[in-house]
């Protein structure tokens, strides 16, 4: 192997901006747009599936014989998984490659999604419940981490964010649009009450191994190969990027060499998840994680539980499903508001905005939302918020991380909103009992509020390179 294919970064050297200033003046590709489409395309199955229990939440309780508190397990182990995911995940993305990491995720997706079909009793369902998990954990945070290092400054933060317009907008939406129809109209010919929830399983499993044969072509990202000290490899990766053509055969046996030894980040730090709390991007961490915890166990809280808390009120499951899709119209239009918003504002003033406005419409609901027009309303204006929140952050977690720990630090950050995940919706249950939609969405109130004041102590990254952020400028925190 060449010295210009693996050179050792030296810490005296400056760093360069050679890779984001082609990438700039690139623009965004057609390479980049297919690039966009297969990730997005395994996130959209990671929406389908966080959804899927809490749709089918009645018909698993009545087939399996068990309880809300038995059912609050299974999204429990789920997230569980999703965490263990989540972290394996962003480890393997630092040491082995974005690539590599992201096209395991959906095989071992598959096997716990085939196996939650065939689950016979209560404990292997939460067995399968957790692959299923550990599968999807790393699609989003690696996703987006991968998105982030390949595309324009400019267009970083819309682009990121359209991820989540495909995967939590029209995902959420048409998630329950997809259930309202294979649990109502098709039920009986799944089999149903009793089977169709094992069919609803196993058709969302086996699309996702196409979606595994097109990862294929995706190449590495430029940053984590120069990170590596492999500048051949950089080269070829950056003029697939900024070609028409995402198929590597394209490429001429020799890519002009646009980057050299000098463009490997001279300021380095150890690939390993223990850096994520190191003290140059400690207070990130704590922020973003922070923040995390409240948007995502919001988030998880009320689509996973809406439909059943729906149903326990008088309705049924049928109208149940599609009132949480309609409300998930919000989902929708608030993912597409922060693509449209990225650009323009900064995270931080968009996401103190958006969580003081969800904190004020969570509020509305505990004390007005008694009527079927009203739930619907607020829910909608409530999921609006919250997409534009969970967007948001999204776009801002990759963006805090030099590149060597981008991956474990998005996972870690985005993995504690996973334990809220699994550990909020057992609260929102005993507030449900005790006082109705009141009790639940004022602890997400609370959690909104939190989530404001968490945000003002994150740096600002819009317009900025990943390099300017994290690589030619020390990495403390400015606030506003």
């Amino acid at each position: 192997m060449s010295a210009s294919q693996v050179a050792a970064p030296s810490a005296a050297r400056p760093a360069t901006n050679t890779l984001a200033r082609t990438l700039d003046e690139a623009g965004f590709t057609r390479a980049q747009f297919w690039v966009l489409m297969i990730i997005l395309a395994g996130m959209f199955f990671d929406t389908l599936e966080q959804n899927s229990v809490g749709a089918m939440g009645s018909l698993i309780k009545s087939s399996l014989h068990i309880g809300n508190n038995e059912l609050t397990a299974i999204n429990s182990f789920t997230v569980i998984g999703s965490l263990i995911g989540r972290f394996a995940g962003g480890w393997i993305a630092d040491r082995h490659g974005r690539r590599t990491s992201l096209s395991v995720n959906l095989l071992v997706y598959t096997l716990g999604g085939l196996l939650s079909a065939v689950a016979m009793n209560y404990p292997t369902l939460l067995a399968s419940r957790l692959i299923v998990g550990i599968g999807l954990g790393g699609e989003f945070t690696i996703g987006i981490a991968m998105l982030c290092e390949m595309v324009a400054t400019r267009h970083r933060g819309t682009l990121v964010a359209i991820l989540n317009v495909g995967s939590g907008g029209v995902g959420n939406f048409l998630s329950y649009g997809l259930f309202l129809l294979l649990l109502g109209p098709l039920a009986p010919a799944l089999g149903g009450d009793h089977l169709v929830w094992r069919w609803t399983f196993v058709l969302l499993a086996l699309p996702a191994l196409i979606v595994v044969v097109y990862r294929r072509r995706l190449p590495e990202t430029p940053r984590f190969l120069l990170s590596q000290g492999r500048v051949d490899d950089a080269n070829r990766s950056l003029a697939q990027l900024t070609g028409d053509r995402l198929d590597p055969k394209h490429l001429p046996a020799s890519v002009p060499p646009v980057l050299t030894e000098a463009d490997i980040p001279a300021r380095q730090v150890k690939a390993s998840p223990a850096a994520v709390f190191g003290p140059s991007v400690r207070s990130r961490t704590v922020t973003i994680g922070a923040a995390s915890w409240m948007a995502f166990g919001a988030q998880v809280t009320l689509n996973f539980l809406m439909p059943t808390l729906l149903t326990e009120r008088g309705y049924t499951l049928s109208d149940s499903l599609l009132y949480t899709m309609i409300m998930n119209v919000g989902s929708l239009l608030g993912a597409c508001a922060s693509a449209l918003l990225a650009g323009r504002y900064g995270r931080r003033s968009v996401i103190g905005v958006a969580g003081s406005l969800g904190c004020l419409t969570a509020v509305a609901f505990a004390v007005f939302a008694h009527q079927t027009a009203a739930i619907l309303l607020l829910g909608a204006l409530f999921q609006f918020f919250t997409m534009l929140t969970n967007t948001t952050l999204a776009v801002w977690s990759p963006e805090l991380y030099p590149t060597p720990i981008r991956a474990s630090g998005t996972s870690i950050v985005n993995g504690i909103g996973n334990i809220a995940g699994a550990v909020m919706p057992f609260a929102a249950v005993a507030l449900w009992d005790r006082f109705s939609f009141a009790g639940v969405f004022g602890m997400v109130a609370v959690m909104y509020a939190a989530l404001v004041i968490a945000s003002r102590f994150a740096p600002e990254t819009r317009s900025r390179t990943l390099e300017e952020v994290n690589e030619t400028t020390a990495p403390t925190p400015t606030h506003a």
